[in-house]
Order: structure tokens, then sequence, then C-alpha cells
């Protein structure tokens, strides 16, 4: 890994920063302090590692509810591409309340990704006192992949990349910055 590619994950939210954006946000709408599908936006973002060109193209057919899975057009060069994340059971709810008016092949959110860029840095400012990039979710979500399950396929296949060495980007920053963590489990205790 060159010191520029790990320079590059600097900006990557904690799963603490990410989960306090969220519940913040359920809040704050719940409270009418903040509009449904600005919820949708930054709970897909974060808890699918999704693109923000992956998000604009989603339809309302895209998601299956019952299996909590959502299919995710990814824009290859040589055309098409699908890959499937699971839904958090957190957003579900919200997710079908944004959406329960839309047709099946409409797009759930018709925006730019200027707008979307906007939305996040509103909320990752207002809540967090810095301005997040979108992408900064897919990498929180990555790292977060690979913490929980140790599974360095399935992340790959989670966030569709192609080849394992740039998921290994994700797990070099995940246990790089996890250095005290580990030095305080290997503490030996002088009794």
């Amino acid at each position: 890994m060159t010191s520029e590619q790990r320079l590059y994950l600097k900006d990557v939210p904690s799963w603490n920063d990410v989960e306090r954006i969220i519940s913040s946000m359920i809040r704050m709408v719940r409270q009418d302090q903040a509009p449904l599908r600005d919820l949708c936006i930054i709970g897909l973002l974060a808890t699918t590692g999704m693109r923000t060109s992956e998000l604009l193209l989603l339809k309302k057919s895209d998601f299956n509810f019952e299996a909590n899975i959502l299919t995710i057009q990814q824009l290859k060069k040589k055309g098409d591409y699908l890959r499937q994340t699971v839904l958090s059971s957190d957003l579900k709810p919200f997710l079908l309340e944004y959406m329960k008016d839309k047709q099946n092949d409409e797009r759930v959110f018709d925006l730019s990704r200027r707008q979307v860029l906007n939305i996040t840095h509103k909320y990752s400012e207002m809540i967090l006192g810095k301005r997040m990039r979108n992408h900064a979710f897919r990498h929180a979500y990555a790292i977060r992949i690979l913490e929980k399950t140790r599974d360095v396929e399935l992340c790959r296949r989670l966030i569709g990349h192609t080849r394992l060495e740039t998921v290994k980007i994700y797990l070099d920053f995940s246990i790089g910055d996890r250095v005290k963590e580990v030095s305080d489990a290997i503490k030996i205790d002088k009794k």
C-alpha cells in the first residue's frame, strides 16, 4: 500500500460516527426537523457501501423488503453489473415510508450528485462538526464489514470491487488504526 492510499482513507468516519449521524437523523426525522429523504440517502450510503452514482440509479423494484436484500446496478466499462447487499433493518421502516408512493420502475432519488453531496455535507457538519464526502461512508462500511466478518471476499462482493487487492486497503486501515487496542490486548499483567 502506498502512503497516498493510506492518506486517502484518513477522512473515514468511525462506525461510532456513522451510528451517531444515523441515530441523530432518525431523531430529527421523527421531530420533523429533517426530511425523510435525507435520512434514506445517508442511511443507504452508510449501510450498503454504495457509490453515489449507484444510489442515484436505484429504483423501487431494486428493493426486496421481504428478504431484506437490495440489488445495486453498478456501471462498469464493459456494461452493467448487478450486485446484492443486505438492507439495514433499522433503516427499513423509513425506506418503506419514503417509497410508499413511488412506482416500481421510478427512480427513488431524483437528485444530482452535487445535491447528494450537499446533503452529506450538511448533516455531517451539523452532527459531527466536520464535512464528510459521500464516499467516506463507503470506506467506513467496508472497514466495518471486515472488522465484524473477517471475510475479505464477502466485503469485496458487497462493495462491488473486482480485485481483492483493492479491498486489502480497508483491511490495512482497520488493523493500522487499532494498534493501541491490540497493544492493550496483548499487555502482560505484572502481578
